[in-house]
């Protein structure tokens, strides 16, 4: 499995000569490539590895599907998708740029220009912040292979205990029950300290988090944005957040790093 924050790619197209070449000239410059062939392989892929740019070679019916597929989830909806065209005025391209894609020249034979201009789509931010979400999704994927039982969640606090990212794992009244390494680095409390607290109470870890929002999380399943926490030493800290609700029965888990 590739690093967290190992920049990704996919390539979406039908031309598998079209892909290989590509996909040479990407692992070159040091991405992770990933390929589909049509619209249900990339889809699938997308949701799995998150990867930090999508590269279309496709007519317009499957261009503006995939586009409209990944802006409906929240996990995949600001992914950049490069539609490669022969002509930025066609029809086509202006279709596929109103319904959201990044329209670029298509260069066959020059792949390296290509990869240039993704490069600089790919906005250091944004990385981090996907790169949270892909460890959340490692997590789940460990989840599932552990029983959904007391000894289940056992397995799983101590696994997250030992991480070196920065996670934190919460029961149902929001106490914190695992906490990993990197937690323990960013905030500078030590592990115990962070086990007595609550993400609820008013004077806690993450800011004053109301039940009422702590419910509507747990309704939505998924969050990603910004909070602040304050710090051992009493100073607040802007980071960004993405959590998981119900990772396991009664277990909800959150992965932070600086904004």
């Amino acid at each position: 499995m590739p690093a967290a924050d190992t920049r990704r790619v996919l390539l979406l197209g039908r031309d598998e000569a079209w892909r290989l070449l590509t996909a040479h000239a990407f692992n070159e410059s040091g991405y992770t490539v990933y390929a589909a062939a049509d619209l249900l392989q990339a889809v699938a892929l997308t949701t799995r590895i998150l990867p930090d740019v999508i590269v279309v070679q496709f007519q317009t019916p499957d261009t503006l599907r995939i586009l409209v597929r990944l802006s409906e989830e929240s996990s995949t909806n600001d992914i950049p998708v490069v539609v490669l065209t022969p002509s930025l005025r066609s029809p086509e391209a202006r279709l596929a740029h109103d319904a959201g894609g990044v329209t670029l020249l298509s260069h066959d034979t020059e792949v390296d220009v290509l990869v240039g201009e993704v490069d600089t789509l790919i906005a250091a931010e944004a990385r981090a912040r996907r790169a949270l979400k892909r460890r959340l999704l490692d997590i789940r994927e460990l989840a599932r292979l552990f029983p959904a039982d007391e000894q289940g969640r056992d397995r799983l606090r101590h696994l997250i205990d030992r991480l070196q990212v920065a996670i934190l794992a919460v029961d149902a009244q929001g106490r914190c029950i695992a906490a990993s390494e990197g937690t323990t680095r960013l905030t500078g409390y030590s592990r115990p300290q962070l086990l007595s607290t609550s993400v609820l109470q008013e004077e806690g870890l993450v800011g004053q988090v109301s039940v009422e929002r702590w419910r509507d999380f747990l309704a939505d399943r998924e969050y990603a944005g910004t909070i602040t926490i304050t710090g051992r030493t009493g100073e607040d800290m802007t980071i960004y957040a993405a959590a998981v609700a119900e990772i396991m029965p009664g277990l909800h888990v959150a992965a932070f790093a600086l904004a």
